[in-house]
This record gives structure tokens, C-alpha cells and sequence, in this order.
């Protein structure tokens, strides 16, 4: 989608008041009367502030993403961005922020891209990329309206200043790379290979490796979620793990077969080096059928039915984080189980008073980027967290109780894996343990155990 049609220069303002309801005033003074249709400024403005109070929308790099879906907009989104220089006082309950930017989006209700959208610019305002950072260091209005509108280029990337005076060892890495990738097209064509997946954050610049796989079909798996590609190749940004070359792979894989690019029968050429090197060092093809036997044996799916794909690939992003960094320097385990609440909610019981409650099923979705936070809290939290197939959390703190089972598990798996083993097999559902002794993601569907992560701890 070119999100950039949303936005125009003038709806991109210098913002002077000093509170969050000035701040959204006179983001939404910009928008003409003939785009919010029936919508009325102050209702907007009241559920605005009314959800930044109970969830905040601030990332700790000084930008606010303030959001709603509103029904009867006119447009499938309208985006306001506001440049600000001074503290503002963005929830009741806390004192003033330093703020650089708000980033107004609003949504008609009957948008099925909204979630996805939304989490697309939380991820990339939370990184320090060289667009947010020209972004947040823009001297006048005008620079900041460019790089806003940079930011939202499918052309954008951050190698634009490559290219000129390379040194005798770019050369040197891009032969390199055509003679390896040039072998790697031959060995895939041969092996029968459906798919060629690059480890993106292994290079450069991605646009030089077009010519050398323009008949293939290619999947790039990165850390980055503004990476630009071309057209016909697609994108699963998913976290590695470590430095090591392929840590990435296994996720991106499954996420692959969940989303439909690639299928259970498939064979796929894997394309990487060190992050970084600008260097293709190795070449693996994997049989998926053989890779992940255990998890498709008896079965077509790996999805339970009703389960979105981009629900387990959040949760995946989730747990990954969890187990790369932990929490407030602390390891971290815990359980995510995903599929039809009526199947699962027989078999768990509260510990505590359930945290989710009462609050409407978008403001605890965990596609919602601003939940992040908030689960990664619960997590310190006994108990797994239940979520349904639309990525909606019921409950944390919940203790799983089923018939015993003879465990086939290996040996130094705890209680937790024992848990979320014995719910896959009594609902239709995926589970998804992080150890908190190794940091080890690994995912049960139907009693078998497919690990997705290196051990890293201990």
C-alpha cells in the first residue's frame, strides 16, 4: 500500500500548545470538513485522549502515535504529523514529555489493514534508522515536511548515499556475491527449490542482487521493517537471535507457511552470511517436509482454524524479544496459547484477577504495536497468556490444569513445556513456550515440540 497518499504538506504543522488535547486540536484543525464527512472534531478528540490515558501511544524516541478507527470517514486513512520542540503533557497521570513528533493516524472502521498499518509505523518510529533520525534533527518546517514524506518513499532506503567512489573491496564483496549467487540460482533450479530467501541484513544494498535473481522468486528476511524492495519480492521481518548466520531462518520459515508464500511440500535455497558483511558466505537448501516432520505429522495445517497468520507472527516478534533481551535485565519465560477460547477456557483456571478485562478487544489486541509493552509486564507474571485467533488477549496470569499425559518431552524441559504440551493436545491450538533458563522459543501443535530458536543462556 502507498501510505504516502494519505498525507499531504499540509497536514504536516509546527505544534505550540503544550497539552495533548492543544496538540491533537490543532492536528485535527488540518483536516477539511469534506474528508471527516459526519465526524465530529470533539467526539474524536475525547476517545483520542481517553485511550492515550488508559494505553500510551509514546515511544521513548520522542514520537507519539496517537490512533483511531472512526466510523464514517471518507478515506481509508487521513494522517496528521505535527513537529513539536517542548515538553507536553501527554497523560493525566504522568508529567510532560519531551515530544519531536506526533504522528495523527485515523482509520474508517471498515479497514481490514488497520492493525497491520498501525504496527508498521510503530516499528519504524522505534527504530533509529537515518530517516527518523533526519526526522527528529529537521532544522525548519519545511525539511521536516521532506523527511516525513521520505519516510514514507517505497523508494526510501537507508543505502542512498552508496553507490559512489566504492573502495577496491566493495568490488571485490560484489564479485563475490554474483559468483556465489549466480551458484546458489544453479543449485536451487536443480534441488527443485519453489522459493530463494535472502538474509537481508547481511547486505548493503539489496536493489545490486535484482539483476542477478529477476526469474526467482525471492523472500528477504530482516531486522528492518522499512527496507525497501522490489515489487515482486516480498518481506518477513522477523528478530535474530544472535549474530550467528541463519539465526533468523527457522522463525522466518514458519512464518513463511503460515502466511501461505511457501508450503509444507516446499524446498527453499537460503541465502546468507554475518549481518552485516555485505558478503554471502552460505548456501542451505531446506526440505520443509523433512525440516519440520514432527510438526506436520497427521496433519495439513500448522495453523489452528481461525487463527490469523499475522497473529502467531506477532507473538513470534513478541516471544523473540523476550528471550533476546528479557525483562529489566532479568530472564524471562513464559507461555502464549493461541486458538478457539470456548476450546481452550476448560483447561485453565486465573491465578490472578485477570488484567485484560473489560477493556474493548482493540485495545487489547495483540496486533496493537502498544501492547507490546504491556504483555512483555505480564510476562514477569505466573501463567500463560490465552489469546484468541483474531490476536485478542482474554487473560494472563492463567494456570493451564489437563489430564496427565505421559510426557514425551526431553530431558531439562520444565513445567512450562509440560503445560503447553498438554494444552495442544487437548485443544486445537498452538503454543508457545520461552524458556527462562536458555531463552529457547519453541512451539507445540498437537503434542509435538518444534523448537524455533538456538539455546543462548547458561
Amino acid at each position: 500500500m502507498l501510505l504516502k497518499k494519505f498525507l499531504t504538506k499540509s497536514r504536516i504543522i509546527d505544534i505550540t500548545s503544550v497539552d495533548f488535547k492543544g496538540v491533537l486540536t490543532e492536528l485535527l484543525a488540518t483536516i477539511p470538513d469534506s474528508i471527516l464527512g459526519k465526524v465530529s472534531r470533539p467526539s474524536a478528540m475525547k476517545e483520542l485522549i481517553e485511550r492515550e490515558n488508559a494505553i500510551s501511544t509514546y515511544l521513548e524516541s520522542g514520537i507519539c502515535v496517537p490512533h483511531l478507527r472512526i466510523e464514517g470517514l471518507k478515506q481509508k486513512y487521513i494522517f496528521v504529523v505535527g513537529r513539536c520542540d517542548h515538553k507536553v503533557k501527554i497523560r493525566d497521570s504522568e508529567e510532560p514529555k519531551d515530544l519531536n513528533t506526533v504522528f495523527l493516524l485515523l482509520s474508517n472502521d471498515n479497514v481490514e489493514s488497520y492493525m497491520e498499518t498501525l504496527s508498521i509505523f510503530a516499528k519504524i518510529f522505534s527504530t533509529e534508522s537515518e530517516s527518523v533520525k533526519k526526522l527528529k534533527e529537521a532544522p525548519t518546517l519545511d525539511t521536516f515536511r521532506t523527511a516525513v514524506l521520505n519516510l514514507l518513499k517505497p523508494s526510501q532506503t537507508s543505502d542512498e548515499k552508496s553507490g559512489k567512489g566504492k573502495k577496491k573491496t566493495a568490488r571485490e564483496e560484489e564479485k563475490t556475491n554474483k559468483l556465489v549467487i549466480a551458484s546458489a540460482v544453479k543449485i536451487a533450479k536443480v534441488s527443485k527449490c519453489s522459493t530463494i530467501m535472502l538474509q537481508g541484513d547481511t547486505f548493503k544494498n539489496l536493489t545490486e542482487l535484482v539483476p542477478l535473481l529477476k526469474s526467482e522468486k525471492v523472500v528477504v528476511v530482516t531486522e528492518n521493517p522499512a527496507l525497501q524492495l522490489p515489487s515482486s519480492w516480498q518481506m518477513i521481518n522477523v528478530r535474530a537471535f544472535s549474530k550467528s548466520r541463519f539465526s533468523q531462518v527457522r522463525s522466518a520459515i514458519m512464518i513463511a507457511i503460515t502466511r501461505g508464500i511457501i508450503g509444507i511440500k516446499d524446498r527453499i535455497c537460503c541465502l546468507g552470511g554475518v549481518l552485516g558483511s555485505n558478503l554471502v558466505d552460505s548456501i542451505i537448501v531446506f526440505d520443509i517436509e523433512k525440516e519440520f516432520s514432527n510438526i506436520f505429522m497427521g496433519q495439513k495445517n500448522l495453523l489452528p482454524e481461525g487463527v490469523k497468520p499475522e497473529v502467531i507472527e506477532r507473538i513470534i516478534d513478541i516471544a523473540t524479544e523476550l528471550s533476546v533481551e528479557g525483562r529489566e535485565g532479568k530472564p524471562v519465560g513464559c507461555i502464549f496459547v493461541i486458538g478457539n477460547i470456548d476450546e481452550i477456557k476448560p483447561h485453565i483456571k486465573q491465578l490472578i484477577l485477570n488484567p485484560f478485562f473489560g477493556y474493548k478487544p482493540e485495545d487489547r489486541n495483540i496486533l496493537n504495536p502498544f501492547m507490546d509493552e504491556t504483555v512483555k509486564e505480564y510476562s514477569l507474571i505466573d501463567g500463560a497468556f490465552i489469546i484468541d485467533g483474531n490476536g485478542i488477549l482474554d487473560s494472563a496470569g492463567s494456570l493451564i490444569h489437563t489430564p496427565d499425559f505421559k510426557l514425551q518431552l526431553p530431558g531439562g524441559l520444565g513445567a512450562r513445556h509440560a503445560a503447553a504440551y498438554s494444552i495442544s493436545l487437548m485443544a486445537d491450538c498452538i503454543s508457545l513456550v520461552v524458556s527462562s533458563s536458555t531463552g529457547q522459543i519453541t512451539l507445540f501443535r498437537k503434542g509435538q515440540m518444534l523448537p524455533i530458536s538456538e539455546r543462548k543462556r547458561g
